[in-house]
């Protein structure tokens, strides 16, 4: 990959030359041709999925889609037809294109980092999913507030980034390598000022403000139309843990299970996924 990276960026340089002392709509038209030799395909049992793949990271989460979190997968799994999926912390969208492989299954996708953001609708737009699919560029939290998205990299489908404060999953303070401005929304002011389209199933898994956001959703929670929500937690804080336990009971939610994939070792084995259900 390294390798072709290195070749791809040297022929962009060169077209860029070309483009200043020639047609612009041939550069163009050239580098849509070296970006399509970046797509990766994956096979899944419910279709092929195309993955715009320019760095490593972005390769690897769309090799994984379906080994890193198979709760997940099977949670999606379950998934009714003609339901709606948000996906907070989307990245570049690898469970929100698998979920929309479904009949009529919708999802909103939520990814504040920008880098990111990019690569996720390129990623909607190679599968034609513009219909199913719609990506925004925000974040979420306990309240809505203009803030900046603390970066801990700036590489394409990196994660472990922080709205609002420098710290990562682990509460641990960190120096952020860029703060990117971000406007972000409680769940339930997002809800009231925009009517979006109403999760039947919610996915939080944004490296750190999980409580936060679970915080910020109360009547969204309490919704009968919610069936489900997973969101990712680390069983070493204890207190983040209890505020979503509760919040979820006082919703009407109770936890199904919590599981993690056979990537969750060393530092992340403490890491699940909490499964929460409608009672």
């Amino acid at each position: 990959m390294g390798v072709k990276r290195t070749v791809f960026t040297a022929a962009v340089d060169t077209l860029r030359w070309v483009g200043r002392r020639g047609s612009m709509e041939f550069y163009s038209e050239a580098v849509q041709r070296f970006g399509n030799d970046l797509v990766r395909e994956v096979t899944t049992p419910r279709g092929k999925i195309r993955f715009f793949c320019p760095n490593e990271m972005a390769c690897w989460r769309a090799a994984t889609l379906l080994t890193k979190e198979p709760e997940t997968v099977e949670w999606i799994d379950g998934f009714g037809t003609a339901e709606c999926l948000w996906d907070i912390g989307a990245n570049i969208g690898v469970y929100s294109l698998y979920a929309a492989l479904a009949p009529g299954v919708r999802v909103l996708a939520f990814e504040p980092a920008s880098i990111n953001y990019s690569v996720l609708c390129r990623n909607v737009e190679l599968n034609r999913m513009d219909d199913r699919v719609q990506a925004y560029c925000m974040a979420f939290g306990e309240k809505s507030m203009v803030d900046s998205l603390n970066m801990l990299s700036t590489k394409i489908a990196s994660s472990m980034h922080s709205f609002g404060v420098a710290e990562d999953y682990r509460g641990a303070s960190f120096t952020p390598a860029f703060r990117q401005g971000v406007v972000g929304f409680a769940v339930d002011d997002f809800m009231e000022h925009f009517n979006p389209a109403f999760p039947n199933h919610l996915k939080i898994d944004v490296d750190g403000i999980e409580d936060r956001i679970v915080t910020g959703a109360r009547r969204t929670l309490a919704d009968l139309r919610l069936k489900s929500a997973s969101v990712e937690l680390v069983d070493d804080r204890a207190d983040q843990v209890r505020t979503v336990l509760h919040e979820m009971d006082r919703a009407g939610m109770s936890l199904l299970h919590k599981k993690h994939g056979p990537m969750a070792k060393g530092p992340y084995a403490t890491t699940f996924n909490y499964l929460f259900v409608r009672r």
